[in-house]
């Protein structure tokens, strides 16, 4: 994939971290023109940064920094080195992020402080012996570590790599984070990327290494066994970049979910003495991604762990958020936690191999988010029904991109579900009751919420909020999509099974429903007799399909 030709490439990180000298070679690869900010301040001044520094101190030094940045950045295609210091202005980064990628080089202090001391012309480390000037160096990395973070990857530049080596890191870095379409910034203060692309995955220890996990970590890659069989390919790609890793492999299926395999995970990476350094890799479905996550949450007090869905209910549902859960025989997804993954790496070319089953379980829950938060969205599925069903990779890669989108923004807002994250569980109540009355085998997660939408679509209708010709419209919608429209349930054993929910609140049943396309509330004061009667929506006889 080539980069975008308009965005600019910006490098920041510590001084003697290499940024010129590797940015030089990058501009040259990609075939840019190369800035290095404190060259052209010097050569605009007449003076170096160092003088600069001494005549007229710091903050004017900065000032004239943020004025040269803000102009750069408003050209298009350049690679720029930045100095040690840009990102500490606080008018810098959001502007730096406007005009493109920005890559931190790192390294360890020692190095850092052993290159530094081969010249003395560092203003803020002059004159400093070498154990007074690695203490320095420990204390500003300290100070400016928040502001490095903010870069969209991070490569290590040490001395047992060459600068060539460097660049070529880089540049993979660039062609995995230039694929990025989300970024997830949680109200709990965490961050991480969702990666978006097609046959990218040979490019996956790029992404590791922009994470700043290898090297340094260990990983284990979690999956089940039908994924290893029809993914066993992208699954040998991933495990061969991350090293000598290992994989947990359990049966499929949503019963599987449950402490008794979750024990399994943890006794296999207890006797292979994985320690708090461990990544864990969770390649698979919804299931998959539960148990990968809740072990992450869960092992040793919490360690990293990555989304790599393979399915497309995964890709725009339980990939992204951190709600992470095992199930309990008394309800699903009972016992978990909130714990966000370090990224969501998304291969649409995994898609190739799902069943059609599993890819219209994917669809249910892309309408969903059209009914709840985007009616033109919803509006653009109506339009692309054919394309979507014909595994249209350009329009795949729009639904995809934008229901994450949606979710990014609903779980910015709320992660722990304390207010607005709750409008995602539209039709999920009652799409659970049905899992639990089956006991998880006659549909996929996402048909059953397709089901749930239907009867969620009657109550909002039942109660006054909504339309029928709204509710024949979203289940128009899902009819074309290849939805199931019926299911043969007892209203009365399906209130029992809701009793068991997430979503009750002091004994209160608390329903999600619609009141336009695009919009919904949360409804706590629906009398049972309405809620039975909704459940008639799915008998072939029961309204509007």
């Amino acid at each position: 994939m080539k980069l975008d030709p308009k965005l600019n490439v910006w490098f920041t990180g510590f001084m003697a971290t290499g940024k010129s000298r590797v940015g030089s070679i990058v501009a040259e690869r990609l075939g840019r023109h190369f800035v290095d900010t404190d060259r052209l301040i010097e050569e605009r001044a007449g003076r170096s940064v160092s003088e600069i520094f001494t005549q007229d101190g710091e903050a004017a030094f900065r000032a004239i920094e943020k004025e040269t940045i803000f102009e750069l950045a408003q050209q298009e295609g350049l690679v720029i080195s930045l100095g040690g210091g840009s990102l500490t202005i606080a008018e810098v980064p959001p502007v730096i992020h406007q005009s493109g990628l920005l890559v931190c080089l790192w390294a360890k202090p020692e190095v850092l402080s052993e290159r530094i001391g081969r010249k003395n012309t560092r203003p803020l480390l002059a004159n400093l012996d070498p154990d007074s000037r690695k203490t320095k160096i420990t204390e500003l990395l300290d100070d400016r570590e928040r502001y490095y973070e903010s870069a969209d990857f991070s490569i290590e530049s040490t001395d047992q790599y060459t600068v060539e080596h460097v660049a070529e890191r880089v540049l993979a870095g660039l062609r995995v984070w230039s694929r990025r379409a989300v970024e997830v910034r949680t109200s709990g203060g965490d961050r991480y990327p969702i990666i978006i692309g097609s046959n990218w995955l040979n490019d996956f220890d790029a992404l590791l290494e922009g994470l700043k996990l290898s090297p340094g970590h260990e990983f284990l890659a979690v999956t089940d066994t039908n994924v290893k069989q029809h993914q066993n390919h992208n699954l040998q790609k991933i495990t061969g970049f991350a090293g000598q890793c290992p994989t947990f492999i359990f049966p499929p299926g949503e019963s599987q979910k449950s402490l008794n395999i979750l024990n399994r995970l943890y006794t296999f990476m207890l006797r292979r003495a994985f320690g708090r350094k461990t990544c864990l890799l969770q390649f698979g479905g919804g299931v998959v991604g539960d148990m990968a996550g809740f072990g992450a949450a869960t092992y040793q007090r919490g360690i990293p762990f990555i989304q790599i869905p393979t399915t497309l209910l995964s890709m725009v549902d339980s990939s992204v958020g951190g709600k992470v859960a095992v199930n309990h025989p008394e309800g699903k997804n009972m016992i978990g936690a909130f714990y966000q993954p370090r990224a969501v790496a998304i291969d649409l070319s995994v898609l190739e191999t799902l069943p059609r089953e599993e890819f219209l379980s994917g669809l249910g829950e892309i309408v969903k988010y059209g009914v709840i938060y985007d009616s033109e969205f919803f509006r653009y599925l109506e339009l692309h029904v054919d394309a979507i069903l014909a595994r249209n990779t350009e329009v795949l890669a729009y639904l995809v991109c934008r229901s994450c989108e949606i979710k990014a923004e609903v779980v910015g807002q709320d992660e722990k579900e304390t207010g607005i994250r709750a409008i995602l569980n539209y039709g999920h109540t009652f799409g659970h009751a049905i899992e639990k009355l089956t006991d998880y085998s006659q549909f996929s997660h996402g048909l059953t919420v397709g089901l749930g939408m239907r009867v969620a679509a009657r109550l909002s209708v039942l109660t006054g909020r909504w339309t029928p010709a709204e509710e024949t419209r979203q289940n128009f919608l899902l009819n074309r999509l290849g939805i199931p429209k019926y299911f043969a349930v007892d209203p009365a054993e399906a209130w029992k099974a809701m009793a068991v929910d997430k979503k009750v609140e002091k004994s209160k049943r608390v329903y999600i429903l619609a009141t336009r396309i695009g919009v919904v509330e949360k409804a706590s004061d629906v009398p049972e007799s309405l809620v039975h009667q909704a459940w008639d929506t799915l008998r072939p006889s029961g309204g509007a399909h």
